[in-house]
């Protein structure tokens, strides 16, 4: 599996399962969630924002997609958000390259054990994923937040574990 065909197996619903642990706070929490995934089109106008913004041609970027995530909640108020996720490939080397999204932009790279890892840095935090699959429809990942404001002053602030079960395939 290349790059590309692991960014097109995002595309779709999926059943989430999170747990998280908040390090030195001594607690964890779970939670379910329903994530739609669909790819955009390069005239989709929040992908010309965020390229803009960034100063990326267009027609670098690969497989932009939008995340739509609503939490399942026995309370009226269930978190839901969305966010852009825009890989820009480096052309000499395609399996490295950077992340655009709302917020900032990470580094990626997709490894020969065909698993994902996405850093995104700021000034007083670090932030490491690592996506894969068990079989199409079923994708891991693992999000680690480190603060501090040197890499050599970080520590691990929480640490997530999301399982996901496609619950639909991509709409055509």
């Amino acid at each position: 599996m290349d790059i590309h065909q692991f960014l097109e197996l995002f595309v779709g619903r999926w059943r989430s399962q999170r747990s998280d642990h908040q390090f030195g706070e001594g607690n964890g929490n779970d939670s379910r969630s329903v994530i739609e995934i669909t790819s955009l089109s390069l005239d989709a106008p929040e992908l010309i924002a965020i390229c803009q913004s960034h100063d990326i041609d267009l027609n670098t970027v690969m497989l932009p997609i939008k995340i739509s995530w609503e939490e399942e909640s026995l309370s009226s108020n269930k978190p839901r958000g969305n966010a852009l996720l825009v890989p820009v490939p480096d052309p000499e080397m395609p399996s490295k390259g950077v992340i655009l999204t709302k917020l900032g932009k990470g580094v990626y790279e997709f490894g020969a054990d065909e698993a994902l890892t996405i850093q995104t840095v700021t000034a007083h935090a670090a932030i490491e994923e690592r996506i894969w699959y068990g079989n199409p429809n079923l994708r891991f990942r693992v999000a680690t937040l480190l603060q501090g404001d040197q890499d050599s002053d970080r520590i691990v602030k929480s640490s997530t574990f999301y399982s996901e079960i496609r619950s639909a395939a991509p709409k055509v």
